[in-house]
């Protein structure tokens, strides 16, 4: 596991936190590769916004994402590290601040205890940051994210009109809530948040 921290913080009570996954959420997915440089970081349309009308709930906001390029020694964690202090600054010039990112660094095939769908990263985070997960949400694009979710026992929720679909069977998104767009992330995210 890779853990970035931008805020130490550790509120004295539990609160709640907003975890977002990056590809396909913050930024455009690269069909058949990898973000393996700033460079190649292309943020989704709408998600600075956002993002900026998020972080007005005052909650942490929490990157969580695999990065098996890392893995496949595509991509090192200097490297990684670099992309995510990129983001953190840009997101800070639009008045967003993260206050941290965890990220699994490994391949599917490692079998290890930090890839999405095991909840090992949320879990991470939430004794890093006294986070009550049962109150958090988790914005994310694909099945695993909300795999994930569920395990750690926060409330998932899908983003975008183009879900990731890493299964055959459709039915996992049944139920679930879904903000189609940038602009309905705001309003779906603080829904979750009081009805968790």
């Amino acid at each position: 596991m890779l853990r970035i921290l931008f805020s130490d913080i550790k509120g004295a009570t539990k609160s709640p936190a907003i975890f977002i996954d990056r590809d396909g959420v913050i930024n455009r997915r690269r069909p058949g590769d990898y973000v393996l440089n700033w460079s190649q970081f292309t943020f989704m349309p709408g998600i600075q916004a956002a993002l900026k009308q998020l972080a007005t709930l005052g909650l942490p906001i929490i990157v969580i994402s695999n990065q098996a390029a890392v893995g496949k020694g595509l991509l090192d964690r200097v490297g990684l590290e670099e992309i995510t202090k990129h983001l953190h600054k840009a997101l800070a010039a639009d008045g967003v601040s993260l206050a941290a990112a965890y990220y699994c660094p490994h391949r599917r095939e490692d079998n290890c205890l930090c890839r999405k769908p095991k909840p090992a990263l949320l879990q991470s985070a939430a004794d890093d940051f006294n986070i009550e997960l049962s109150r958090s949400i988790f914005i994310g694009d694909s099945q695993t994210d909300v795999q994930a979710a569920r395990a750690a026992g926060c409330r998932p929720v899908l983003f975008g009109a183009g879900l990731h679909v890493c299964s055959d069977s459709p039915g996992w998104k049944a139920d679930l809530p879904v903000a189609l767009t940038t602009q309905d992330l705001l309003q779906v995210t603080a829904k979750c948040l009081r009805g968790a």
